[in-house]
């Protein structure tokens, strides 16, 4: 008993974390949409997690992706473009579980994820969205992480997507490696931001891959880590945008003294997206490295490599940003509202680092069997 009411707190657990990332730009962005779109991606969400069929959640998924393809779209065509067909796919995979078809419903919902992840060189629309409206993007990660879990749930567990795994793991490997390569030629704060997101997106789809090796908690967990530091990191863009402008390397720095909690912050959630020990990102990282080695060494060498480019490209930002000649600013630091956005982010981050067993028990429960009927 003890055991089944573990595995039906993984769907909670997971409710949490994506409510905490739909609703934290609301509260602090002067961006903010409107209350109808906020209530009706709370309830795609959790019709999307709760749901006793893949039809419904996949619908329930195509949904939020339309909602945010609205918010997105007077500033991004591109982006609302790359969520539409998103949606079109989550659809796709809908009609494919209703006829049982599941090597299509397994391959849609994979492009589906690749699309909503960034996955270079899908990552069009969500580079768009990085640029534009990064607190959008913290949005949108919400539901990327109901979609990888409702795709661990449905659609993963057959032979086909055992049989696929491997292409998938080393594709997602090219395409992190790709993708650290890219932040180190960044010359501005977004810029960073977009590699950054599309780096973490070849990791999600790599642990798509080893997720249908009986690695499932563990996928879901990178996608929950991915979600809570590039959340954390894209809110921190915004609002340190908001009282300096657009930042880029090449110009002045030394912000720390002005702005400590907000250089702090920024630091925190940099690390968390390259491993920091003592944060869901290490124990995300080290649990994929671990499966990845099995199935592929070439690959684990790729995504080592990859994280240890993004650090050296985090550090350099930091420096130029936040380190050197003090820059005075008549801004304020963060404000009560921000604080707490990023203490509830860094918490959820270091409870997942320290006892990743919260999630990660539950998740090993809820997701290593298909559902019955």
């Amino acid at each position: 008993m003890t055991d089944i009411e573990s595995a039906q707190s993984a769907p909670w657990e997971t409710l949490a974390v994506c409510l905490l990332l739909l609703i934290s730009p609301a509260l602090i962005s002067h961006r903010r949409p409107a209350l109808w779109q906020l209530v009706a991606l709370t309830l795609a969400l959790v019709v999307t997690l709760f749901a006793s069929d893949g039809v419904t959640a996949y619908v329930a998924v195509a949904f939020g992706a339309c909602l945010h393809a609205i918010t997105v779209f007077r500033s991004s065509r591109t982006g609302a473009v790359a969520l539409i067909l998103s949606a079109a796919l989550a659809m796709g995979v809908a009609v494919a579980t209703s006829q049982g078809s599941m090597l299509v419903a397994f391959l849609l919902s994979c492009l589906s994820i690749a699309i909503r992840a960034g996955v270079m060189p899908f990552h069009l629309g969500v580079a768009s969205i990085c640029d534009r409206l990064p607190v959008v993007q913290t949005q949108q990660l919400s539901s990327t992480i109901a979609l990888v879990f409702v795709h661990l749930r449905f659609v993963d567990h057959h032979a086909e997507a055992i049989a696929l795994a491997p292409m998938l793991v080393r594709y997602g490997a090219v395409a992190t490696l790709a993708a650290a390569l890219m932040t180190l030629v960044q010359r501005d704060l977004r810029g960073l931001y977009r590699g950054t997101t599309a780096m973490h997106g070849g990791m999600l789809l790599a642990a798509i891959g080893a997720a249908s090796l009986d690695n499932f908690a563990a996928a879901l967990l990178v996608a929950v880590a991915m979600g809570l530091a590039l959340g954390g990191l894209g809110i921190m863009i915004t609002s340190l945008e908001e009282r300096v402008g657009t930042v880029r390397f090449e110009g002045p720095g030394g912000r720390a003294a002005a702005l400590p909690k907000l250089a702090t912050a920024f630091a925190l959630f940099g690390g968390a997206g390259v491993g920091l020990p003592g944060t869901a990102g290490f124990v995300a990282d080290d649990l994929l490295l671990h499966t990845l080695w099995m199935e592929s060494p070439s690959s684990t060498v790729m995504v080592i490599l990859s994280s240890a480019l993004l650090a050296v490209a985090t550090l350099i930002a930091f420096s130029r940003i936040f380190l050197g000649r003090t820059t005075p600013s008549l801004a304020p630091d963060l404000y009560p509202r921000e604080r707490v956005i990023v203490v509830l982010l860094v918490s959820l981050l270091v409870l997942l680092g320290i006892a990743p067993g919260v999630l990660l028990g539950p998740a090993d429960a809820f997701l290593s069997y298909p559902p019955l009927g």
